[in-house]
């Protein structure tokens, strides 16, 4: 019961907030611009968890002084959400909304604990309010459009994401996923130029793969494998360890007739991620191109298996 405490007690006061929102802005809580994660991330916070232990033991120090303080309480929820463990965050969320009413930013940190828990009709309830206090909150706006494309409502993500950029024309996220949802919304006129432009604004010592995973992605999927090689062997070159880069590059190093050089990059995404069936699948296809049929049986076998075991899941 205690997991839902935050949104029973807000319910019972939201109303009022609403109204008091449209009188008066309120105050966010402090977070930084910092590169983008994943494309398909909902929050774009991260710090170091050596950094997050060590404000969480301040915060609970500060509060054996001051145990009914709500700034205090609200910032020990943030960190907690940070530190992936959303259920606690939100049990003190709702130990600081009992003290003192939650503003924008704060309850923006609360639907993100929603979005961890996969509960993301509650997560698009409380971001939908927190858009209500703060229209031009680009955060909030960001956090809400990445739900909705989550769960297919792309023509409300892609108002929110050309929303942000008419705030805030540099934003590179809104930029990557507007491209994003025009390609799923079969608008790829739209979605080239803007999948570019993300690309373009990342700089060259970006530590961020998604730009180009997402660009490269997209011309593989629109038969251009060709022109997609250069920006998946920048992504892989970025994070060597995300499955995703290596599993796009070898199928486009395959769709070229370089099967070899697919081959290593399928079996480098297969050692990251050895329970995806697609992969061994793709891996499959790749021993094929290269003339190695009995690995190539072997593979369609394992994916064939790892399928099954989906589908019964």
């Amino acid at each position: 019961m205690k997991l839902f405490l935050f949104r029973d007690y807000c319910k019972a006061i939201i109303g009022i907030l609403v109204c008091m929102a449209i009188c008066t802005a309120s105050a966010q809580l402090p977070s930084k611009e910092e590169p983008a994660p994943r494309a398909g991330a909902i929050s774009d916070e991260s710090s170091p968890v050596a950094t997050l232990g060590a404000m969480e033991a301040a915060l609970r120090s500060e509060l054996t002084a001051h145990p009914e303080s709500a700034p205090v309480l609200y910032k020990l929820g943030q960190i907690l959400r940070l530190e992936n463990r959303p259920k606690e965050s939100l049990e003190v969320y709702t130990r600081a909304a009992a003290l003192q009413k939650p503003d924008a930013g704060q309850l923006r940190s609360v639907a993100l604990d929603y979005v961890v828990l996969n509960d993301f009709k509650d997560a698009i309830h409380w971001l939908e309010i927190a858009r209500s206090f703060e229209p031009r909150n680009v955060e909030v706006l960001y956090s809400l459009g990445r739900c909705y494309y989550s769960q297919a409502r792309y023509h409300e993500a892609e108002g929110l994401f050309v929303t942000i950029l008419q705030i805030k024309p540099d934003h590179l996220k809104a930029e990557e996923n507007l491209g994003l949802t025009y390609d799923v919304e079969n608008q790829p006129e739209k979605a080239e130029p803007a999948l570019r432009k993300a690309v373009e604004w990342t700089g060259r010592e970006t530590t961020d793969e998604w730009p180009f995973l997402d660009l490269g992605t997209f011309l593989l999927a629109h038969d251009r494998p060709g022109d997609a090689v250069a920006y998946l062997q920048r992504a892989a070159s970025i994070a060597p360890k995300c499955a995703a880069c290596r599993e796009k590059l070898g199928r486009a190093f395959v769709a070229t007739g370089r099967a070899s050089d697919g081959v290593k990059e399928l079996e480098a995404a297969v050692q990251l991620d050895p329970k995806d069936p697609k992969i061994h699948f793709e891996l499959g296809r790749a021993y094929r191109a290269a003339g190695a049929l009995a690995k190539s049986r072997a593979e369609f076998a394992v994916s064939q298996t790892l399928y099954g075991e989906h589908s019964r899941n």
